[in-house]
């Protein structure tokens, strides 16, 4: 009997010793939470036994209890760090599409090549779907959470609004050679006066590369005291065919005055019509330039800003713009957090000794606050584990020299004649 007993402190110490590697092991793991082995002694009796006289027969592990106190709060420069600071857990998705629910105080997040938010195992952070106003549409239903890197639909450009100042004079003929004009080539500038880049986005989103020539074919006299420009434009190297064959013109006066109707043109470019209206242009003494240019083509904003808020919305902007909330991060606890399932990666299962997890919003009934560019560090005190390591190994020495000491006794009544 006393063999047992001895055995059972043998046992019970190691697993008090592996409990305490245990935790020492992760003290730098983020949001892990430290365990201790807890023990009871063992005692067999019938119902004739002396209890005076009743001896133990050793102890047992009746658990790892877990420890969810609050750990350190460091901060980070991530804003997809995130750290409760009071009650709850974050809640983790398996997979984009649901799969198992997995709870965490671990917040240490980043983006997926498919934009979505996860941690190191590949688990998917929860939230509730929200109004762009960060109102939450639902606290039942969550779904993962997903940053997209754009926002808005791709506009083509269809026209193109633009001043330009023309010079007078001699200087109005700029690298052209003579009027009337070689023919156009826009590899060579003695064919044409000016040049300038316009902005043309196509319709799958992506920028062109455009330029609008202007060359020069009436200079004033007695007989015709108009200036005129052909407009040419180029996308991509080849020359956009204006609508009706003939190139649009820009004509002056001799004041200097657009005349009506001149400046406007349409080209069939990059497989749809652009209107290019010059109808604000002016001829002067000044050099040659660009007064303004506006064109209506749009390409996706891209993500420019990503923040969360003390609640737990997350707000993205595009382009500058305001920002707009992607969703509110779901929190959940538990009557008995010492009852959930260790998965390993700091992470959680429900059970039956658990009960089910009740889910809210951070900073509500009782829900802690989270922090964003923040990490919870392990709740693990490495001193105190240090000084349970040290009794552990006294308890398994002492158990191991009344083993010892027991089989000292075998041996001795083995050895009577």
């Amino acid at each position: 009997m006393s063999f047992l007993t001895a055995l059972s402190g043998l046992n019970a110490a190691q697993a008090d010793i592996s409990t305490t590697s245990n935790n020492i092991a992760n003290v730098g793991t983020v949001g892990f939470h430290g365990s201790r082995a807890a023990f009871a002694d063992i005692y067999t009796s019938s119902p004739l036994s002396n209890p005076a006289t009743q001896i133990g027969a050793g102890t047992r592990v009746t658990g790892i209890e877990r420890s969810f106190s609050q750990g350190a709060v460091t901060v980070t420069s991530n804003t997809l760090d995130l750290a409760l600071q009071g009650p709850g857990f974050f809640r983790l998705q398996t997979d984009a599409a649901g799969g198992q629910a997995v709870y965490t105080r671990a917040g240490a997040f980043g983006i997926n090549a498919a934009g979505q938010v996860v941690n190191a195992a590949g688990h998917h952070l929860a939230v509730y779907p929200t109004a762009e106003d960060g109102a939450p549409l639902s606290l039942q239903a969550t779904r993962a959470l997903t940053v997209p890197m754009t926002r808005g639909e791709t506009t083509a450009t269809a026209r193109v609004d633009m001043s330009v100042r023309l010079p007078s004079g001699a200087g109005g003929q700029g690298s052209q050679g003579a009027v009337p004009p070689a023919p156009f080539d826009a590899a060579d500038p003695a064919t044409y006066a000016f040049a300038t880049p316009v902005n043309l986005i196509d319709a799958d989103g992506r920028p062109r590369e455009a330029m609008v020539y202007f060359v020069q074919t009436d200079v004033p006299d007695v007989a015709d005291p108009a200036t005129r420009y052909e407009m040419r434009l180029v996308v991509d190297g080849a020359e956009s065919v204006p609508e009706g064959g003939a190139a649009p013109v820009l004509e002056f006066d001799a004041d200097g005055a657009l005349a009506a109707g001149s400046g406007l043109g349409v080209f069939s470019s990059f497989g749809s019509d652009l209107t290019l209206d010059l109808s604000g242009s002016t001829l002067g003494g000044a050099a040659f330039g660009v007064a303004g240019m506006q064109s209506d083509g749009e390409m996706p904003r891209a993500l420019s800003g990503l923040e969360v808020d003390q609640s737990g919305v997350v707000w993205a902007s595009y382009g500058g713009t305001e920002a707009i909330a992607l969703g509110k991060i779901a929190v959940a606890n538990f009557t008995n957090p010492g009852g959930l399932r260790s998965l390993g990666d700091s992470s959680y299962a429900q059970t039956r000794d658990s009960g089910p997890a009740s889910f809210g919003e951070a900073m509500v009934d009782g829900f802690g606050q989270i922090r964003s560019g923040a990490l919870e560090q392990s709740n693990v005190n490495l001193t105190e584990e240090l000084v349970n390591l040290i009794t552990a190994q006294r308890n398994y020495q002492a158990s191991a020299k009344a083993l010892e000491t027991n089989q000292a006794l075998s041996q001795t009544i083995m050895n009577i004649r």
